[in-house]
């Protein structure tokens, strides 16, 4: 074999020339034309024309993808942040089955999201068949809907991962595509048949304090009691007084300030030990209420998490392991991988992201990944949950049968 099976290839967008190149560098690459390639790429970069450019170098792939906060992330560490840039990641697997999909929500999720499953199934020839992943790019905002959507049309008994498309700085710049059709308010799916061994883990770097309440009153996104008192008010409190209330003029940003000491929401347990499921909180409302970038439903517990630098930096690295060593791995030889990693998180830990790759690359012995940063990630817990989350990671491991 002169090639990889899973190969990425990144480096700065600025010009048609420049996707030509990075097109060029993760063909030479590989063993065999890709089955699939996954586009990350920043929205500084001309979308239209990574669309438009990329069936030309690979006629026989399928091809999807979505926009992600600063850049990406491979083995080399992070290329071309802050400018624009483009990271693709292939894979061959001539015995297996890929197609994508893509669909405009235009207010009603769940059309846009079968249509964006029966578009993959049917451009593979597997209609009607169960694969073995779903790999989900969603603009932000009802991806709760999304996940519940997959869930439903497959009988609830898939792998469902991905992350939502980003930007650079919550501009609404954000897209995501497949095949030759592009939308910034859109779904895009990859359907899976892998003739590989697939395993994932979708985890937080966040330890639960003592202190917790119930959403008394919530409505979708934003929380207005907590324990029956002004949410806002409960969490400020809660998180150190991260703002004066007395003294500052709501609404109010607490996107940056929270995302150390975000809130969770229990998902199961493992032998008495509950995984959570985070909700970052994004603004103290005029009314003191507190909104998210996941929903959060009236009666559930909310438990402040805890979260430092040093944790997050390193968690990649753990969740990587725990996907390679999962019970259904499988013990043939790691090909590569995708790493989903919060936007949120990235932007907390900018000054050293660089340090993020040297902990993924020691858990993944060198095999090949992309990591996109997303402003919402989507994952399946241990006990089989798929759920949509904020400051979460994932690692998705591919392995040669054994």
């Amino acid at each position: 074999m002169t090639g990889k099976l899973i190969a990425t290839a990144s480096g700065a967008c600025r010009h048609t020339a420049d996707i030509a190149s990075i097109s060029g560098t993760l063909t030479h690459q590989l063993n065999s034309a890709p089955s699939l390639v996954i586009a990350s790429y920043s929205s500084l970069a001309d979308q239209q024309a990574i669309v438009d450019e990329l069936p030309s170098y690979f006629p026989d792939s399928a091809i999807m993808g979505a926009s992600t906060c600063r850049g990406s992330l491979t083995m080399e560490g992070v290329v071309a942040f802050g400018e624009a840039n483009l990271t693709l990641w292939g894979l061959c697997d001539n015995e297996g089955g890929y197609g994508v999909g893509c669909a405009a929500l235009n207010g009603d999720t769940v059309c846009a999201t079968v249509t964006a499953l029966e578009i993959a199934l049917d451009n593979c020839g597997r209609s009607g068949e169960l694969p073995d992943l779903v790999w989900m790019h969603a603009a932000p905002g009802s991806e709760e809907v999304v996940v519940a959507t997959i869930d439903d049309f497959f009988g609830g008994d898939v792998l469902i991962v991905g992350g939502s498309a980003a930007d650079e700085s919550l501009d609404a710049r954000w897209s995501c595509f497949a095949d030759k059709v592009i939308d910034s308010n859109g779904v895009a799916v990859a359907v899976m048949f892998s003739s590989y061994d697939v395993s994932t883990s979708f985890q937080s770097g966040y330890m639960p304090t003592q202190r917790t309440g119930i959403a008394t009153r919530c409505e979708g996104r934003t929380v207005y009691e907590i324990d029956n008192q002004p949410a806002a008010r409960v969490y400020n409190q809660w998180a150190g007084e991260l703002i004066n209330l007395e003294h500052t003029d709501l609404p109010v940003s607490v996107l940056g300030s929270s995302t150390l000491s975000p809130l969770g929401v229990a998902v199961g347990d493992v032998s008495g030990i509950a995984y959570y499921s985070l909700v970052h909180p994004e603004t103290y409302t005029q009314d003191l209420a507190l909104t998210f970038f996941c929903e959060v439903q009236e009666g559930e517990e909310l438990t402040l998490m805890s979260g430092s630098v040093d944790n997050i930096l390193s968690r990649p690295g753990r969740v990587a392991n725990e996907a390679i060593f999962h019970p259904d791995a499988g013990e043939g030889e790691l090909i590569g991988g995708l790493v989903v990693f919060c936007g949120g998180c990235l932007l907390a830990v900018e000054p050293r992201a660089q340090e993020i790759a040297g902990h993924l690359n020691e858990s993944m012995s060198g095999s090949p990944y992309m990591g996109c940063f997303t402003f919402g990630e989507q994952g399946c817990f241990l006990g089989g949950e798929n759920r949509h989350g904020n400051l979460m990671i994932s690692v998705t491991v591919f392995k040669e049968t054994g």
